[in-house]
């Protein structure tokens, strides 16, 4: 795989999350300068686990040691078909890149439950919305994000990383493109548009997305996504690799029993 996209450094990307309460303000966002390094920081702590030179990365890559060596110092940011080609030559999943939401203590929920008026019955809760916090819920402004070159925000709506699946919410800014020409990488593509345009490429064929179109293809298959308007483009998407052997198993189906 080439990547032919830039080895200039992105333009900065504005804060998109908003606060789950009240209406949509916009969150601080870091420097690109910021953004670039986690990713760089990154990318050269899970090339040194792998004891690869910054040469045979390249060339597995397949881009130049120079742009391994810019991203990893903080001076440019990955492509989208870079970041799958670097995270399938270090055998890491693709959010392994993903600038974690910083930890904040939470006090604990009181232990004794309120009392009820006489005659009531009060439900009890084995489980408090802190139990789960963290372990199956993700708050907006929680989420674990990667800001990518070419305008593009990946936001990942799992608490960790899944081995078999990505899920991740798109935000494509104005004129926002995914990668300067068509890439491939394992899996199978699902893709949901929530607000704004999303066009999408898969081989020789078009497609023009709007908000609640949806669209299933082969990640395998050569593709793009771009955003050709002057407005941000919200979009979910989820990624199916081939499920690991040791990948939780669905339940029969009940009607077979």
């Amino acid at each position: 795989m080439t990547d032919t996209s830039g080895t200039t450094e992105a333009a900065a990307d504005s804060g998109h999350r908003t606060s789950r309460d009240g209406p949509a303000a916009e969150v601080p966002s870091a420097s690109p300068a910021d953004l670039a390094s986690d990713i760089g920081r990154r990318l050269a702590a899970h090339r040194g686990k792998r004891g690869k030179r910054v040469v045979e990365l390249a060339r597995e890559v397949g881009v130049t040691p120079s742009l391994i060596s810019q991203i990893e110092r903080g001076q440019s940011r990955p492509s989208v078909s870079t970041l799958f080609a670097m995270a399938r030559a270090l055998e890491v999943p693709v959010d392994a890149f993903f600038r974690e939401p910083a930890v904040t203590a939470v006090a604990p929920s009181p232990s004794v439950p309120p009392s009820a008026p006489e005659g009531w019955a009060v439900p009890v809760r084995e489980h408090t919305e802190l139990d789960g916090h963290g372990r199956y819920m993700v708050r907006r402004g929680d989420r674990a994000t990667i800001d990518i070159e070419g305008g593009v925000r990946w936001e990942r709506l799992t608490p960790q990383t899944m081995r078999h699946l990505d899920f991740f919410e798109l935000v494509y800014g104005p004129g926002a493109q995914s990668n300067a020409t068509l890439y491939s990488h394992p899996g199978t593509e699902m893709v949901l548009v929530m607000s704004g345009r999303l066009d999408i490429t898969v081989g020789f064929e078009h497609y023009r997305l709007e908000p609640g179109d949806s669209m299933q293809f082969p990640s395998s298959m050569p593709h793009r996504y771009a955003n050709p308007t002057q407005e941000t483009t919200r979009a979910v998407t989820v990624i199916l690799y081939d499920c690991p052997d040791d990948a939780p198993k669905a339940p029969p189906d009940a009607r077979s029993r």
